[in-house]
C-alpha cells in the first residue's frame, strides 16, 4: 500500500519562493503542495493558478487552521520567520523556514523552544549543506585526509545588483541586519558544517555601510575555532567586478581542498598529488541542492529522525551571527560560548 502523501502549505509567495521552493516542492514525491498564502490574497491565487495548486489564501490561520496540513515552508521576509513559525508549530505542523531562521538568536531561541514543547521538527534551509560538492568535500575532512586543518577562508562577493532590492532588505528591523545575515549566514554555516561543526571561542569582525541604506554592505570576519584553528569570512553586496565569487578553501598538515571550483591536493610520499574525484556538476546546483533539501525534510517527518539543519543546530550558527554584529559595534574581539 502507498505511503499516505504528506501535505504542506507554503507562506510567502515570492521570489525564493517561485524560483526555488514551490518547483522543488512539486517535483518530490509522496509530498502535496496544497495550498499557498500571502498577505496578497490577490498574487496567491495567481503564483497558485501558474503552478496548479488547488488553495490560495491570504490570511496564515486559514492555513494553520486546516488540520489536513502535516507541515509549512515559510518563505517570508526574515522579520516574520519567529512570529509564523511558532504560530505553525503551536498548531501542531512541522516547519521548513528559509534561511537565515530569524533576525536574531534571542528569535531563534524561541523558534527552537517553540518546536521542542509541540514535538515537531523545525528545519532551516541549509540547501548549501545539500551540494554534491559540499558534501564530498564535508568526506575528505571527516575522513582526515587533509590532516589536521589550520585554517579555513571564506568568502561571498557578490556583484551590485537590483534582483534583490526587496526594499525590506534594506531595513533592519524588517531583516535584522544586511550581508552578513544574508550571505554571511550560508557561509559561516556552510564552513563550520564541512569543518564538522568546530566550535569557535571568538569572533572579531567590521562591517561597512553605504550611505544609503541601515543594514551593512560588507562584512569580514575572523574566527577562532577551539581546534586551534581559525576561519576568516569575507562579504559583500556591493561588489564592483565583472562576476561574483564565492570560496571556501581549507588549508591542512595533509593537504588542501577547495569548494568552487572543487579542487582537492593532498601531499603523498613526498611529492603533491590532486585527488580531486570526478564530479558531476548539475546545470543548476543551487535548484538541484533545494529538491535534497526538501526531499530530506520529508524524509525526516516520515522517520522521525532529527533533520540535517535542525534549528537546534542552527541557533548557534545565529549565535555567531550576534558575535560578528556585536564586535563590529564594539571594535574589538569577542567571546562566545
Amino acid at each position: 500500500m502507498p505511503k499516505k502523501a504528506l501535505k504542506i502549505g507554503l507562506i510567502g509567495v515570492g521570489a525564493a519562493a517561485q524560483v526555488n521552493h514551490i518547483p522543488a516542492l512539486m517535483k518530490i514525491e509522496g509530498l502535496e503542495l496544497v495550498a499557498l498564502c500571502d498577505r496578497d490574497p490577490e498574487k496567491a491565487q495567481r503564483v497558485a493558478q501558474k503552478f496548479g495548486i488547488p488553495r490560495a489564501v491570504g490570511r496564515t490561520e486559514d492555513l494553520l487552521d486546516d488540520d489536513t496540513i502535516d507541515a509549512v515552508d515559510i518563505c517570508t521576509p526574515n522579520y516574520l520567520h519567529a512570529p509564523m513559525a511558532i504560530a505553525a508549530l503551536e498548531s501542531g505542523k512541522h516547519v521548513l523556514c528559509e534561511r537565515p531562521l530569524a533576525r536574531s538568536s534571542e528569535e531563534a531561541a524561541a523558534m527552537v523552544k517553540a518546536a521542542k514543547k509541540a514535538d515537531r521538527h523545525l528545519m532551516c534551509a541549509v540547501q548549501h549543506r545539500f551540494r554534491p560538492d559540499a558534501q564530498l568535500l564535508r568526506k575528505f575532512v571527516d575522513k582526515g585526509d587533509l590532516g589536521d586543518i589550520f585554517l579555513a577562508k571564506a568568502g561571498w562577493l557578490r556583484q551590485k545588483t537590483e534582483w534583490d532590492s526587496d526594499e525590506w532588505r534594506r531595513q533592519k528591523r524588517e531583516s535584522g541586519g544586511g550581508v552578513v545575515l544574508d550571505l554571511g549566514f550560508q557561509m559561516l554555516d556552510l564552513s563550520l558544517w564541512v569543518l564538522g561543526s568546530h566550535k569557535v571561542t571568538s569572533v572579531t569582525a567590521s562591517v561597512h555601510r553605504t550611505k544609503k541604506g541601515d543594514v551593512e554592505d560588507s562584512a569580514t570576519a575572523f574566527f577562532r575555532l577551539e581546534s586551534g584553528a581559525t576561519l576568516t569570512l569575507e562579504l559583500s553586496w556591493g561588489l564592483l567586478m565583472e562576476k561574483d565569487f564565492a570560496y571556501l578553501n581549507l588549508f591542512g598538515s595533509g593537504g588542501a581542498a577547495l569548494l568552487n571550483p572543487f579542487r582537492v591536493h593532498k601531499g603523498m610520499h613526498g611529492t603533491l598529488v590532486n585527488v580531486t574525484p570526478a564530479l558531476e556538476t548539475p546545470k543548476n546546483q543551487y535548484k538541484q541542492s533545494m529538491e535534497a533539501q526538501v526531499e530530506h525534510f520529508v524524509e525526516t517527518l516520515r522517520t522521525g529522525k532529527k533533520p540535517m539543519g535542525s534549528a537546534d543546530e542552527v541557533l548557534a550558527v545565529m549565535q555567531l551571527m550576534d558575535a560578528v554584529y556585536k564586535s563590529a559595534e564594539l571594535g574589538k574581539e569577542v567571546k562566545v560560548g
